[in-house]
């Protein structure tokens, strides 16, 4: 005959199916973000030495005409910049944990030695064919199910990623743009900032809140940061001066990222609370089961 169950092993199923559906449906959003890396990082994870190329960050778009046409040699990965050349050019210094870096075909102040720490590139004034314009692009992953691409609803995952940034001259970031930093992005930047390579600037790229606080687009998958770094060598409008001069980016996370408001990763911590109370229901279906012991004798 099959005995009903007993209320405790009722409520113990019952714990285990809802936290197991809470599991799914946060699952089902964003629950973890990888690939997140300064600027200046060896493929260790530990900083990369002057005059060697970053890891992770890549110069994917390079031009020296303004965006009228690419230039190739100033594409790749980006190159670490020199201690002594951060201070003669006069950079916000760099961090414990991340480096400046430049785009490759750098050379030093006279012109020569190309990618050996120098941060010299083509770039004059801010519009013209004389621009340079150096586009740095970070890939990174966020987790969750769904078809790659999908976008994160934020109704179900708010995701915030917090960056310092400087730059000479100016920068503006993107998420996700079209073309994914293979071109000059259009449309409103999550961030700008102009005259910005002795000072740094927090700022959060998130896919919620009001106003220019909702500024990125996050999918599920490979996503891009995309940083548009101008050289303009101080320069305001057009310049016939084909000159090189210092140009390159620092950027760390001082705020990291975080879903719904947590330190990621998330789903993490349900699971050992699963496998606590499905251990504990198996024990009371293992105890209703096993016919009670008789005293000897009987």
């Amino acid at each position: 005959m099959t005995r009903p169950l007993s209320n405790s092993l009722r409520i113990s199923f019952l714990l285990v199916a809802l936290l197991a559906m809470a599991v799914r449906v946060r699952a089902q959003t964003a629950t973890n973000i990888t690939g997140l890396y300064y600027t200046g990082l060896a493929s260790n994870g530990g900083l990369q030495s002057a005059g060697g190329q970053d890891a992770n960050w890549n110069v994917s778009y390079a031009s020296t005409n303004g965006g009228t046409s690419a230039d190739s040699t100033y594409e790749g990965a980006a190159y670490v910049i020199s201690p002594t050349q951060i201070s003669d050019s006069g950079y916000t210094p760099n961090t414990s944990t991340a480096q400046w870096i430049t785009a490759p075909g750098a050379t030093n102040s006279g012109g020569t030695s190309p990618n050996t720490g120098g941060d010299f590139l083509p770039g004059n004034g801010n519009t013209g064919s004389n621009e340079g314009v150096y586009i740095y692009t970070l890939a990174f992953t966020i987790t969750g199910t769904g078809a790659a691409g999908t976008i994160v609803n934020s109704a179900q995952s708010q995701i915030q990623i917090t960056m310092t940034l400087a730059a000479d001259d100016q920068y503006s970031v993107y998420v996700n743009p079209s073309g994914n930093g293979k071109s000059i992005p259009t449309g409103t930047a999550s961030a700008t900032q102009t005259n910005a390579w002795n000072n740094t600037t927090q700022i959060a790229l998130q896919n919620y809140g009001s106003g220019g606080a909702n500024n990125a687009t996050f999918k599920i998958g490979v996503n891009y940061i995309v940083i548009v770094v101008d050289n303009t060598n101080s320069q305001t409008g057009s310049s016939t001066s084909t000159a090189t001069n210092a140009s390159g980016l620092l950027v760390y996370q001082t705020g990291a990222a975080e879903i719904n408001g947590h330190p990621i990763p998330e789903v993490a911590t349900w699971l050992p609370l699963v496998g606590v109370l499905g251990c504990y229901g198996l024990i009371l279906l293992r105890r209703r089961r096993d016919p009670p012991l008789q005293p000897a004798g009987a």
